[in-house]
């Protein structure tokens, strides 16, 4: 259905003269949409001049329709009305649909996913949709209300905001950093894992130079088969020192060098204007988690 937007009158004089009609009173009209009772009056006179029809008459104290009035006055219940079902219904779609979230797969085990549980512990109507992916994921057109990215944090038109440094360590079994040479280097044997598609390492050891060429490398298609392998003791990697938290506390690996560098981060990256109370709600716990 095409509307011809040029034959309907003003949507505030609409407004006004539903107000009235409802409640056969000009005062109450004026009280019900905070605005003066010579406003609510101007509106209904506007409105009768656009129609070349009178729609109220004063009868006593209350305002009563004629009966262009009730036509007038049933059309705008029917219609307002079902807008505001329908935004009701969407409102209350919106609040039920999980928080659809892009996150690297390391990023969403290692330190993530650990602290889930107090989230919904918190907030138990609050669904999470997690979407583990290297992938740079486009939050509008994929339909993601939320990111958390590596890098520098620059990714117009999104809004960004640190999350955790991304400080990178040379990582190890205590056995094998027990190995290391008093001065730096390893044994010729020592073998590096790396993950395939650990953009976040990659990127790392281009510029820093953290592994060593002339030792041998072993790469893996995931981050735990990696940290398996050095849990293991089969030899040293390099990783964000945010997914390392569990097994730094724990002793089950030790940090042999870290390196840092304060742009680059993980970031929390949204779409600029109105954020849903949910999403609103969830930024506030990740940064306080932080």
């Amino acid at each position: 259905m095409t509307i011809d937007w040029r034959i309907i009158p003003s949507l505030s004089a609409l407004r006004a003269f539903e107000a009235a009609a409802r409640l056969e009173s000009l005062t109450d009209a004026a009280n019900t949409l905070n605005v003066t009772h010579a406003a609510i009056s101007q509106h209904i006179r506007t409105l009768e001049a656009n129609l070349e029809t009178s729609l109220m008459i004063r009868q006593g104290r209350k305002m009563e329709l004629t009966e262009d009035g009730r036509r007038l006055a049933t059309a705008l219940a029917t219609g307002f009305g079902h807008i505001a079902d329908e935004i009701t219904a969407m409102k209350a779609s919106s609040a039920a649909a999980p928080l659809k979230v892009s996150v690297t797969a390391s990023l969403a085990e290692h330190w993530l996913m650990p602290r889930l549980g107090a989230f919904w512990t918190k907030y138990p109507d609050i669904e999470i949709s997690l979407t583990p992916s290297p992938a740079l994921v486009d939050l509008k057109q994929d339909g993601f209300d939320l990111a958390l990215r590596y890098g520098r944090g620059h990714w117009p038109p999104y809004e960004a905001e640190k999350l955790v440094s991304a400080n990178f360590i040379m990582i190890a079994h205590p056995d094998v950093a027990n190995t290391q040479h008093k001065d730096g280097s390893w044994p010729k044997n020592t073998r590096w894992f790396i993950e395939s598609k650990g953009k976040e390492h990659q990127k790392w050891e281009k510029v820093h130079r953290m592994m060593y060429e002339d030792h041998s490398v072993t790469v893996y298609d995931t981050i735990q088969m990696v940290l398996s392998a050095v849990r293991a003791g089969y030899g040293l990697s390099v990783q964000p020192k945010a997914i390392l938290e569990h097994d730094l506390v724990t002793g089950q690996l030790v940090a042999i060098e870290e390196q840092a560098d304060p742009d680059l981060n993980y970031y929390i990256v949204t779409r600029k204007g109105h954020q849903s109370k949910n999403l609103q709600t969830f930024v506030r716990w990740l940064r306080q988690s932080a």
